[in-house]
Parts: C-alpha cells; structure tokens; sequence
C-alpha cells in the first residue's frame, strides 16, 4: 500500500502575535494544488489566525477543477517540554517541532512540510509514496563549488546531512522509531544541527530502512545570500527546468522578501520566486485582498483576523484609507 496521501503541519507552538503570513498561504496552497492530499492536518499548540489562515479554512479543492471536500483540520498539539526516561528539557521551540513532526507521522504517516515548502511536483509519479522513508540531502554551504558559483552549479552530492523540512514517511517507519530513539536517549539541546546531522548518521548505518534523495530534490537552491538573492531579486534560477520536487525556502533567512509578499507584488514582481508561487495564487486572490482592504477603510474593517504586519504592508502598498 502506498504512504497514506495525508499532509502534515506543525505551526503554532507558541502564542501568535502575528497573522498567519501571506508566504505560508501561498505555500500550503501549493501543496495542495499540486499533491492533492486526502486530508490536511495542522498540529498546533495555538491555532494560527488573520485573513490568510481564514481563506486557508475556506478551501475548497480548486484542484484542476474539481470540487474536492478536502479540508483543513486543526489538532491540538501536545507540549513538548521533555523527552526520554531521562528527562531531557527540550526548551527551544525548533526541537520541539522537530519531535512532534516525528511523532505525527510515526502515528499517521503521510508528508511532513515545514510552512515555508513550496511543491513544484507532484510526488506519486517518482515513486516516493511506495517508499518506507524517504528524506533529502541539504548541500553543506563551505562546499568550494557552493562558493564560487551560483544556484545551478553543485552536483548536489556533499550533504550537510539529510533536512527533515520535508518528510516522506509510512506510519510505524523502522527508520522514524529509530530516529526517534535518539532523541529519547541522546538529544542535546546545545546542538542546533541535531536534526540534520543525526537522520545523515542513521541513514549511513540503516541505509535500506530509507530512501535518500539529493540536495536537488527539495533543499535547493540554498540558503546562502548570493542564492537568496537569485531566487528573489533575479530570475536566473528557473524552478520550471531544475526538475527539482520542492523548494525549501529558508523563512528565516529569507524573510524579508518572504514577509513583504503580497497578492499583487507576486502578479507584478518578475523573480523566480514569484515565477514559482504565481500559478498557486487563487483567480479571485488579489480581488477579494483588495475587497477587504476596501471594507476596512469603509469602517466594517477586517475583525480579529486582521493583523498589525498586514496593515503595514497595505499602507505602503497605498490600498485603501488606511491612515
């Protein structure tokens, strides 16, 4: 039987002050779009909100067409504050989503995307749901090709160690039971890299329990500046070509471009990133985000989903009667 077609957030692990952003939207979007799941689930502590997390709630399977009843479903989080007979604090919200993501699909199966993945391609057709475990590589930045040339240069074999941004995986996996293991018996908080590092020394001695995919395959281009600046402020890279399945786009690395999407700079803007996240707008996208600005300055304003960061944004944008 293949991995149950079921895809998996962890978000929220902390109470919200900010609106659920317009690149998350856009993100989840795409994979719907794209994977067509049978059921969404957000695994949260504190349920996101704002104008984005409402038209996210209001989907309605746009998916080539066809009217689908797939809906998002929020689920309550535990709080991870521990882990293992030892007792080992876990206090950095990171780790924390890092040992959720492992629970969820050790119970559910399904696919693990952090919020800021964008699916280029579907993954059924490559096999990948037939698989046990499937993770990919993230390239090292210090690797000599990485620093002298650009985003379409390394061959993408001299991992860092395997990302788990994006998570392919069958309830039970042998590999995830493992994985898991080594938080309950091992973890160090003080080791930020522990969720790369780890998976990539696993794989390494348990190398049938898994499939590995190259850097190419989800991680790719890179969080460095100078690929940062190629996906954002030029279109030098072409996701429509790389033949890559996803793109991890390092939030907090990129989160100034990220945070300043808006519906219509991504219409306007010519990037390969808005060249990627354009198809995954909805037809009436910008209409209805203009149509809320309007009523807000009209006086019948935008309720509790409206946020601080948004009206920011819609200031310097001119929309509406914000001042």
């Amino acid at each position: 039987d293949p991995i149950p077609n079921i895809l998996h957030y962890v978000y929220g692990l902390k109470e919200q002050t900010d609106d659920f952003p317009y690149f998350a939207y856009l993100a989840v979007r795409s994979a719907l779009i794209t994977l067509e799941p049978e059921k969404v689930m957000f695994h949260c502590v504190y349920q996101p909100s704002g104008y984005w997390w409402d038209r996210l709630l209001e989907w309605e399977g746009e998916t080539h067409g066809k009217a689908e009843s797939v809906k998002v479903e929020v689920v309550k989080a535990r709080e991870v504050e521990w882990i293992g007979p030892q007792r080992r604090p876990v206090e950095h919200y990171a780790h924390k989503a890092d040992i959720l993501r492992l629970e969820v699909l050790l119970e559910y199966g399904g696919i693990y995307l952090d919020i800021d993945t964008f699916i280029v391609r579907p993954f059924a057709p490559y096999g990948l749901m037939r698989q046990d475990v499937v993770l990919g590589m993230e390239a090292h930045p210090l690797n000599p090709a990485l620093m002298s040339y650009g985003p379409g240069s390394d061959d993408g074999m001299h991992p860092k160690g395997l990302c788990n941004g994006v998570i392919i995986a069958r309830p039970g996996a042998e590999f995830l039971r493992r994985w898991m293991t080594t938080y309950e018996e091992a973890f160090d908080s003080s080791y930020w890299e522990y969720n790369s590092v780890m998976p990539w020394l696993l794989a390494k001695l348990y190398p049938t329990l898994l499939t590995v995919l190259s850097d190419r395959a989800f991680f790719w281009p890179l969080y460095t500046k100078d690929h940062i600046h190629a996906v954002h402020s030029t279109t030098d890279y072409d996701f429509s070509s790389s033949g890559q399945l996803a793109y991890h786009a390092w939030e907090s690395l990129a989160k100034d471009h990220l945070g300043a999407l808006t519906p219509e700079n991504v219409r306007l803007k010519n990037s390969s990133f808005t060249r990627l996240v354009r198809p995954f707008q909805a037809s009436d996208e910008e209409v209805r985000w203009k149509a809320a600005l309007g009523e807000l300055s009209g006086g019948a304003g935008l309720g509790s989903s409206w946020g601080v960061g948004q009206l920011g944004i819609a200031k310097s944008l001119g929309w509406g009667r914000l001042a």
